[in-house]
């Protein structure tokens, strides 16, 4: 077990985090269980038992993972991206995380301002920008003068780097410009999916200190796995924001039938979150977290070869320390192969102070388990 402060996050961002409660959000789901190969649940206050499209061994898998992390609270989620059919969802605590905005958005928001700014054709990935400080907070000084290290926009968002992010919103962006994104992408009201969820929320202050902290994911509202699941689905199809499904289709009787049904499954669009050129810019960004970026060592086995092989896999990460009681959040939201997308996969666990692991660990083994058991021998390699 390891024990760790993280500096910056436990000292400036968790002020003012305070817990969700169980009235925010619907009853969600509950007592998951395995019959006849298909995974059955209670979904909403209803009471009744339904069919869900969730892949069994994928299910168990996770909830094996959730387990092993010894996180009080954590979720993860997943989704074919191509069809919206929900693989996993898999919860631990006393309620379904799944659905919950419980955890700030953290770094994860940097995705909604990336967004904004290259919709906006304010910046492209070769953009260069200097910047100060922003470890442990973003200080009016951060915003003023050239800034004293450098680099370019394309590499920020994998290395996560929040005084790049809170420089260029000040430069370029309104508060509404950022509520309007975190709202195509998820971080903000209701995902489009069959079930009810807990809406999650994206606060931006006005003001021009606010903003820039805001984007760059100090105090920027809260996020359910579910919604940082949408995020990266959008993301995978290209700015397409196709709608989630956990409700199996009507007629399936057993395993094959449920199999079938969730691949042949039509997909069903909730109109356009991004532009398709800024869905396959933010993607190569993406692609630094687990190359050179925030999770680039969790990529990494002891030996020195990298997890999943050369597959690319996009990715973002985020964490943070506060509530009450205290909780070390952490955040791993991502899909894969990036270039030739197939499933989502989003992780948040709160922890102890003391831990174990982190989601982006977490994250990395289920999409190994995902893409092992499909394909003999060691991961496919693409070029």
């Amino acid at each position: 077990m390891r024990s760790r402060l993280f500096l910056a996050l436990a000292a400036a961002i968790a002020v003012g985090i305070a817990p969700a409660t169980a009235s925010s959000a619907p009853p969600g789901v509950r007592k998951l269980h395995v019959e006849a190969g298909a995974v059955h649940a209670t979904v909403g206050a209803s009471g009744k038992q339904v069919r869900l499209t969730l892949d069994p061994e994928l299910q168990r898998a996770a909830e094996r993972l959730l387990a092993r992390s010894g996180a009080p609270e954590g979720a993860i989620v997943a989704s074919d991206v191509r069809t919206g059919r929900i693989l996993v969802w898999a919860s631990r605590g006393d309620r379904d995380y799944v659905a919950t905005p419980l955890a700030p958005s953290a770094s994860l928001f940097k995705i909604v301002t990336a967004a904004a700014l290259l919709e906006g054709r304010k910046v492209n990935i070769a953009t260069p920008v200097c910047y100060t400080g922003g470890m442990s907070a973003i200080t009016a000084a951060d915003l003023e003068g050239r800034g004293a290290t450098c680099t370019v926009f394309g590499e920020a968002l994998g290395r996560s780097i929040n005084g790049v992010f809170a420089r260029l919103a000040g430069q370029h962006l309104t508060a509404d410009d950022l509520r309007n994104k975190a709202r195509d992408l998820g971080f903000d009201g209701e995902v489009p999916i069959d079930i009810p969820v807990a809406p999650s929320t994206a606060h931006v202050p006005a003001d021009g200190l606010g903003l820039a902290r805001a984007a760059a994911g100090f105090w920027s509202g809260r996020l359910s796995p579910l919604g940082a699941l949408f995020a990266m689905q959008t993301i995978a199809n290209d700015g397409e924001r196709v709608r989630l499904s956990l409700l199996a289709p009507p007629g399936t009787h057993d395993a094959q039938d449920r199999r079938d049904a969730g691949a042949l499954a039509p997909r069903s669009s909730d109109g356009r979150g991004l532009r398709a050129d800024v869905a396959r810019t933010l993607r190569s960004m993406l692609e630094v977290t687990t190359r050179r970026g925030t999770c680039a060592k969790a990529f990494r086995k002891p030996d020195g070869t990298r997890a999943l092989g050369a597959m690319p896999v996009a990715a973002k990460t985020g964490t943070l320390v506060g509530g009450s009681p205290s909780r070390m959040f952490s955040w791993f939201a991502s899909f894969a192969p990036s270039d030739r997308p197939e499933i989502a996969v989003s992780v948040m666990l709160a922890n102890d102070i003391a831990w174990r692991t982190k989601a982006n660990l977490v994250g990395r083994e289920l999409l190994e388990i995902y893409f092992g058991r499909r394909r003999p021998g060691p991961v496919a390699r693409r070029r």
